[in-house]
């Protein structure tokens, strides 16, 4: 029996594609055992068939390409596992997405409160969120290790400038100005007499802590109304509904800005504690606030 198989009868026993076989060929997962240097044709070993058999069969189990370099020794063990907390993700996103579609509106109240204008300085840390599963719940662990650290490297440097411990502390989106996807400020207010050239010095004390990089920025919230929503249901969230509440609370305030015809100060919401730490329960939950323009007439009154 000949040992050898064109292309076209390795796809037939194997099931894979023409055009899966020459990606497959480029990324070296299934190569063709020879080719004719005249002709171009492929020819592929009876003993490939197996491995051939077993990419496709794990590419029908949407396997990505970037596991198919070791199907030879494909964990089918670690992979299921994978599958496993994928689908537990769906599941959970799946029960977000639901809350947030069926969810009343009506059922959050929205509270006002007028605050004066302040002066702030934070780090902006990259989140860098991979798309898959795995990438996501390791990405996420290293960043509730690594999050925290910066905050603490952060508070530190402001003291070694002067600053003592902040009454309050938020996280936030860069402003529109920034690239704001896949970032976040951590902020507090800008001691006194901290002047731009200071960001340096707050930049390398994080960096030599953390061995993290961080840009330095600062600004000023103006004289604003910061704006709040609770519940009529007065229980601890499950954790689907602590999921869903940010998008909930940013619908809620959509609507109510609409239907006062207020400005926002800024296009997303900041979560703040009253507190130095924003990773901690010493000052409580972190609490959505959204900021708005005062109305004409609170402006006329002030």
């Amino acid at each position: 029996m000949n040992d050898e198989l064109t292309a076209g009868e390795f796809q037939a026993m194997t099931g894979l594609t023409t055009k899966a076989l020459r990606l497959y060929a480029e990324r070296d997962i299934v190569t063709p055992s020879s080719i004719d240097p005249v002709s171009g044709y492929r020819v592929y070993s009876r003993t490939q068939l197996r491995h051939g058999m077993t990419v496709d069969l794990l590419r029908r189990a949407q396997v990505p390409l970037s596991e198919l370099a070791s199907a030879a020794d494909f964990s089918f063990e670690r992979w299921r596992e994978t599958v496993e907390v994928q689908r537990h993700m769906e599941d959970f996103y799946l029960d977000v997405a639901e809350h947030v579609a069926s969810f009343d509106l009506g059922d959050l109240t929205a509270h006002s409160t007028p605050a004066p204008a302040v002066d702030w300085v934070g780090v902006v840390i990259d989140l860098d969120i991979p798309d898959d599963a795995e990438g996501r719940i390791g990405t996420f662990a290293q960043l509730a290790v690594v999050t925290p650290e910066i905050e603490r490297a952060f508070a530190e440097a402001l003291e070694h400038l002067g600053a003592g411990p902040a009454e309050v502390s938020w996280t936030a989106a860069p402003d529109a100005t920034r690239n704001g996807y896949g970032q976040m400020v951590v902020a507090r207010p800008r001691p006194a007499g901290l002047e731009a050239a200071a960001h340096r010095t707050v930049a390398d004390r994080v960096r030599s802590a953390t061995d993290q990089e961080v840009a330095v920025i600062s600004g000023t919230l103006p004289r604003r109304v910061e704006v709040t929503f609770t519940t009529t249901t007065a229980r601890e969230l499950t954790p689907v509904e602590e999921a869903a509440a940010g998008y909930l609370h940013t619908l809620a305030f959509e609507e109510h800005i609409a239907r006062e015809r207020l400005t926002p100060v800024l296009p997303t919401g900041r979560q703040v504690v009253h507190g130095p730490s924003v990773f901690t329960t010493d000052g409580g939950e972190p609490v959505s606030v959204f900021d708005v323009h005062p109305a004409p007439r609170q402006e006329e009154a002030a």
